[in-house]
């Protein structure tokens, strides 16, 4: 359900509030004294700084891409290094060099020690090892080509985009809308980044309650191998378009698994989806279409479920206020739009689809990071 004008009366006493706060806010004067006072004069300063940081913002995660595209990150894993060490290893001009690291130092990545030597700070290491936060930041080069002029991409005179050529399945969900070579692109980038995902998705709802589990639109298996490492008992199965079931069942074939998933394809909009499984999984699969296409696919799935079956959808939702749902909002919100289609969702309106599609009871169940995925579960 798009977004709609539910009322159109005046507005309510809250926001008439946060009208009244913002006109406030606006006035200089007032923010001249709010820094000035003793109990509104620390928020005050953390509020500027925080729009400081929206405001540049660009530019950090430019500097992010650039000391992993330069191979600084990876040079300083293996230990502290000086300056003219890393000017030899990147291949950066000292003096640019010099540029960079005072960014990256800013930004929390490196640490430029009074000692002479260089060293990874805290988010230096954890992008460093982490292959999906890897795979993310470098596949933001396309992003960051569609966000050139990001206005023309609001208002839709903007269509041709790199996320769209790269997602060319998205909205069909069919297998004839892949061109040749986007499956690997796109299983790759998606398997990559699975990771941080699903040890928040194991955290926060128990498989082990279920005898069987099929992932739909699974990909290569990221989460069905470690929902296997987590609970070797479960039998699994993957579903996907065949070039992607393709992959998958390649992939499989060369890891040791107590019982290797079985590997589906097919569309999950027009094709009978496999049956006999008391737990069906949907992650990171709704937000990617138009409510027309989710409706429709919660519909095949509840056609091919039993009472007592459940489904399991787990993606970045919208909603919640704390900071990481924004960012999460924001971001992929952006991305999608990027892509031609899919939008980011409440739990609720995922709940009111699913109802519509014959699911009458779901809940909600939080993830540690809000900004990985939120769970709707939902019981035909």
């Amino acid at each position: 359900m798009e977004a709609v004008e539910q009322n159109a009366g005046p507005p309510g006493w809250r926001t008439r509030l946060k009208a009244w706060r913002a006109a406030l806010v606006a006035r200089p004067g007032f923010r001249r004294l709010a820094q000035r006072l003793p109990m509104s004069g620390r928020y005050s300063r953390a509020r500027e700084t925080e729009l400081f940081g929206i405001v540049t913002g660009f530019v950090q995660s430019q500097i992010l891409f650039a000391s992993l595209q330069s191979g600084l990150l990876d040079a300083l894993t293996a230990g502290p290094l000086r300056e003219s060490e890393l000017s030899r290893t990147t291949g950066l001009p000292a003096e640019r060099l010099r540029r960079l690291l005072q960014g990256a130092q800013s930004i929390g990545l490196i640490d430029l020690g009074r000692d002479g030597y260089v060293t990874l700070d805290d988010h230096g290491a954890v992008v460093a090892s982490d292959g999906g936060l890897r795979a993310m930041i470098h596949h933001h080069a396309l992003l960051y080509r569609d966000l050139a002029d990001p206005l023309s991409l609001f208002d839709g005179s903007t269509t041709d985009t790199e996320m769209r050529r790269l997602w060319s399945y998205a909205g069909s969900g069919r297998e004839s809308d892949v061109r040749p070579g986007d499956a690997a692109a796109y299983s790759a980038l998606m398997a990559a980044s699975q990771s941080m995902l699903s040890d928040e998705i194991l955290d926060a709802y128990d498989f082990g309650r279920h005898a069987s589990l099929v992932d739909i639109g699974g990909g290569e298996g990221a989460f069905l191998t470690a929902v296997a490492a987590r609970y070797p008992g479960l039998r699994l199965s993957l579903f996907d378009l065949p070039p992607v079931a393709a992959r998958a069942r390649e992939k499989f074939s060369t890891q040791t698994l107590g019982d290797c998933p079985r590997c589906h394809g097919g569309s999950f909009l027009d094709d009978p989806l496999p049956r006999g499984h008391d737990c069906v999984t949907l992650i990171r699969v709704l937000f990617d279409h138009e409510d027309a296409t989710v409706l429709r696919l919660l519909q095949n799935l509840r056609a091919a479920m039993e009472p007592g079956q459940t489904l399991v959808i787990a993606e970045p939702m919208a909603g919640d206020r704390s900071r990481g749902q924004r960012y999460a909002t924001a971001y992929f919100g952006t991305y999608v739009l990027a892509m031609g289609s899919g939008r980011c969702r409440t739990p609720e309106e995922i709940g009111a689809l699913a109802t519509e599609a014959g699911f009458p009871r779901f809940d909600v169940k939080p993830c540690r990071s809000a900004l990985m995925a939120t769970i709707v579960v939902a019981f035909p």
